[in-house]
């Protein structure tokens, strides 16, 4: 039976055993071009009928108590009926990559989660443990993922739980036994809890803001897209995807479905008289009454989540499209406006449960004359 003064002291070439219990675990020991002695793990199994070799790794980054209990899971994955080759056969990278794909028909096609998850997976993942077998990330791995994002503890949030959908995923799938995100978290230190706003503009800057964006040089398209945005209280995302048949132009009625709202509730969204302008102007600009109407010059698809944001940094307006909205409540709550009425106009659902049953109406006919008065003062 092997020892950890043996592992580490032996100088001689040869394969050395651990024993009867050792679930076939050896030690090979040879030297090297350098002068230096190889020490590398292996275990002999049976699997479907036949001996097979499975590598667990070099010491001393495998010690001798982590190879034996690869070992014992391998052996315990045999007994099962399950392949423990397939375990070190999918890499940290290949999972992740599964749970996208797991994922990617449950996020709405106007937010920006996948893109997150890709970049937190080519930035932070695959310099770190993209390419370990995923059945042999430990948490001290984890914690040199987590080493490179702490000082920014949204980041590091998301990373902590996508890391751990990871684990659970693999889990599932018979390729691990746990999950070493909490204990990794438990010894990184406290992430600072800070809410951290949208940038946004008072409701008194805004009438100006928008001005220096229609005297910009950026594509109608986009000025156009930016003060819909404004006019309607609504989310970028959903100005980004506004198809030419959401909009009832006899009513005056932007029809926002419901899996294009962060609420997943469809919502209904009156037209000023500045907005039905907006829109005849992009009618004109796209010659036709179908497809995106604010739709990118050069691709013929949706603007990216930035472009709005990068045009209002572009002229030093010191907030975010997404800003506008924030702009919005701050002057219903400045004009005395209904709180009920406010929120509805922003599209937000009530969140008692009960409350929400009785309250069947969406104020729509209430909320016309407030947008016209809310486009009034902007413009």
């Amino acid at each position: 039976m092997l020892t950890a003064a043996f592992v580490r002291t032996i100088n001689r070439p040869g394969r050395y055993g651990d024993g009867r219990g050792g679930h076939g675990l050896s030690l090979l020991v040879k030297p090297t071009a350098n002068g230096r002695w190889s020490k590398t793990w292996a275990q002999r199994l049976r699997i479907g009928g036949q001996t097979v070799s499975l590598g667990l790794g070099s010491y001393p980054a495998v010690s001798l108590a982590l190879a034996r209990e690869r070992a014992l899971s391998n052996r315990q994955a045999v007994e099962e009926g399950r392949d423990p080759r397939r375990r070190h056969a999918v890499t940290f990278a290949d999972a992740m990559r599964e749970v996208i794909l797991l994922h990617r028909p449950n996020w709405k096609s106007t937010s920006n989660t996948e893109q997150q998850w890709r970049a937190l997976l080519k930035k932070h993942i695959e310099p770190t443990i993209g390419s370990m077998p995923v059945a042999d990330v430990a948490a001290a791995d984890v914690v040199g993922v987590l080493d490179r994002v702490w000082d920014r503890p949204e980041l590091a949030r998301r990373t902590i739980r996508r890391i751990s959908t990871t684990m659970q995923w693999a889990m599932g799938r018979g390729l691990r036994s746990s999950d070493p995100t909490p204990a990794a978290k438990a010894s990184m230190p406290k992430l600072r809890h800070r809410v951290e706003h949208r940038r946004a503009l008072h409701h008194s800057q805004v009438a100006d803001a928008l001005q220096r964006i229609r005297n910009s040089d950026a594509t109608l398209a986009c000025r156009l897209g930016l003060e819909l945005i404004a006019l309607t209280a609504t989310r970028p995302g959903e100005v980004r995807f506004a198809d030419w048949t959401e909009f009832d132009t006899d009513t005056h009625v932007w029809h926002i479905p419901a899996e294009r709202t962060k609420t997943g509730a469809a919502h209904r969204v009156p037209l000023s008289s500045p907005a039905q302008q907006i829109l005849t102007q992009a009618r004109n600009l796209t010659n036709n009454n179908h497809g995106l109407v604010f739709a990118s010059t050069t691709t013929g698809r949706a603007v990216s989540d930035a472009t709005y944001n990068k045009l209002l940094k572009d002229h030093n307006i010191d907030a975010t499209a997404h800003g506008f909205r924030s702009c919005f409540r701050s002057w219903c709550s400045d004009t005395a406006v209904p709180r009920d009425l406010a929120e509805m106009a922003l599209g937000h659902t009530i969140q008692n449960p009960v409350e929400r049953a009785y309250a069947r109406s969406d104020m729509l006919e209430r909320r016309r004359p407030l947008m016209q008065h809310w486009a009034t003062y902007i413009t």
